[in-house]
């Protein structure tokens, strides 16, 4: 008694399927990664020019205000500001310098 061996018919190479199955799993991921990072930009965008515009209003006002600062310790305005308040000059003699010991 013997056995014969039925031959056995090639089976078709399936790989293809596979790699079509994943390839349609990796093109929506791909869309989803590019999508949420031109979000992400746009966002970052967003909060920089936020930043951008609160420094540049920071340095305005600190400009104005070094201005007001120059204008009020001017000596035209702290002499106007002395006689607004009835100070005078000090005599010769009124000045004690207190030196450091």
């Amino acid at each position: 008694m013997t056995i014969r061996n039925k031959p056995q018919k090639p089976r078709p190479n399936r790989g293809w399927l596979l790699l079509l199955a994943l390839e349609a799993l990796a093109i929506p991921a791909m869309g989803l990664v590019l999508v949420w990072s031109g979000i992400e930009r746009t966002d970052t965008t967003y909060f920089i020019n936020i930043a951008q515009n609160e420094a540049r209003e920071r340095q305005t006002l600190h400009a104005k205000l070094e201005m007001e600062r120059d204008r009020l310790l001017s000596p035209y305005e702290l002499r106007r500001r002395a006689e607004e308040f009835g100070m005078k000059e000090p005599k010769a003699g009124q000045i004690r310098c207190m030196g450091v010991r």
